[in-house]
C-alpha cells in the first residue's frame, strides 16, 4: 500500500463536512470471547467470532463552525458519520453518536476543538483502491 495524506481524509457529519479538521484517528475494536476452559491446559482460547464489533472515531482542528458543538447542546447526538479516502474513493460509514466535543481558546490562538465518536450499529467498509 502506498503512503496517503492525512488531510486527503474527508469526515461528513450528518451529510456535511466538518470544517476545520487537522487529525483524525479511527480505531477499529473487535471484542473477544474468551472461552477457556480445562481442556485447553492453561492457555486462553477465544471464539473465531467478536463478542461486540466497534469503531471509534476521533478528531481535533481549528473551529471554524459551531455545528458539532450545537449538535451536542441539542442533544442531536446520533447522525450518520462517513469517512472517505479521497485518495482511492474508500469509506467508512455508518449511524455515530457523538460522544464528546471539546473547545479550547488559547490567549493568542486559534480556538480549536477536539471531539469523539462513537458507533451504533452496523459500520461498512467500501475499498475502492
Amino acid at each position: 500500500m502506498a503512503a496517503k495524506l492525512g488531510r486527503k481524509l474527508l469526515l461528513e457529519w450528518g451529510g456535511e463536512e466538518i470544517p476545520g479538521v487537522r487529525e483524525k484517528g479511527i480505531n477499529r475494536n473487535g471484542e473477544p470471547v474468551d472461552i477457556s476452559s480445562d481442556d485447553d491446559d492453561g492457555w486462553r482460547a477465544l471464539l473465531t467470532e467478536a463478542g461486540q464489533n466497534q469503531v471509534d472515531v476521533s478528531v481535533s482542528g481549528v473551529t471554524k463552525t459551531h455545528q458539532l458543538a450545537a449538535d451536542w447542546h441539542a442533544g442531536t447526538r446520533t447522525k450518520t458519520l462517513e469517512i472517505t479516502d479521497t485518495q482511492t474513493g474508500a469509506t467508512i460509514s455508518g449511524t455515530f453518536y457523538l460522544a464528546s466535543y471539546n473547545e479550547t481558546g488559547t490567549y493568542n490562538g486559534a480556538v480549536t476543538f477536539e471531539a469523539s465518536f462513537q458507533s451504533s450499529g452496523e459500520v461498512a467498509y467500501n475499498n475502492y483502491s
